[in-house]
């Protein structure tokens, strides 16, 4: 069976001298695992199109479980990743984390879409720590897992004079004037402006926002601990990331 599905490519492993599996990311069919014969050699026609992080239209043979690739067309790389350890290192770790997350052969919503931007944003200058914790906590909502910053989860305020608070395990907001626990974290009002940019705004403007050094670090704190707690793991990648950041 012959399909012809649009993907990023998100993991290769070599096999041999010259040909590769590689993982690629698509929303018909989640994670796709293809064999990319001669892939490697400088002169195959797929040598673009099946690289790290390449965004390409894969045609693929189907024989009962496994696929393989007929041709590639590129669409969009972003190669220039490669160039800054620091970008790439960002990037394995949204790949590693999509990898873990999306299920094998199984239709997903706007993923490719939502990769590329990440990535987009990662290549494009955007300060690495926002771009970091807008893939944690919009990821987190893409899951299933999106917490409630309307408002306090007892009054509804929007927002108090006397500070809003995060609950993490309850993925809720709470004012000051309800708090009734210990282990709230006070938000800085532009951590909280960003986490609900992040959230609630269309995708395509959901890693858009500014905000100064201390938010920045509060954020970065409280969403990848958020999304750790609810993927229930750590990844080697992020490991690496943050023992190679420069800030």
């Amino acid at each position: 069976m012959l399909v012809t599905y649009d993907g990023i490519v998100i993991a290769r492993r070599e096999v041999g001298e010259n040909s590769v599996f590689i993982d690629i990311l698509t929303d018909e069919q989640g994670i796709i695992e293809a064999s990319a014969h001669g892939a490697n050699k400088i002169n195959s026609s797929i040598l673009s199109a099946a690289a790290l992080f390449s965004y390409s239209t894969f045609s693929l043979s189907k024989n009962k479980l496994r696929y393989t690739v007929n041709s590639a067309k590129p669409k969009f790389t972003f190669h220039e990743l490669g160039k800054d350890i620091e970008k790439l290192a960002l990037a394995s770790y949204f790949a590693q984390s999509v990898r873990y997350c999306t299920p094998s052969e199984q239709p997903q919503d706007s993923i490719v879409r939502f990769f590329a931007i990440a990535l987009f944003e990662i290549m494009h200058g955007r300060p690495l720590a926002s771009v970091k914790a807008a893939f944690e906590l919009r990821y987190s909502r893409e899951l299933g897992f999106a917490p409630n910053l309307v408002g306090c989860d007892n009054c509804g305020e929007y927002d108090c004079a006397d500070g809003m608070y995060f609950l993490p395990d309850k993925a809720k907001l709470i004012c000051a004037d309800c708090l009734y626990v210990d282990n709230a974290v006070k938000l800085l009002p532009e951590t909280l402006f960003a986490m609900r940019n992040i959230i609630f705004s269309p995708l395509d403007r959901a890693f858009r926002f500014n905000i100064s050094k201390d938010a920045e670090k509060q954020l970065g704190d409280i969403c990848e601990s958020y999304f750790l707690s609810r993927v229930e793991r750590s990844f080697p990648t992020l490991t690496y990331y943050k023992k190679i950041k420069i800030n």
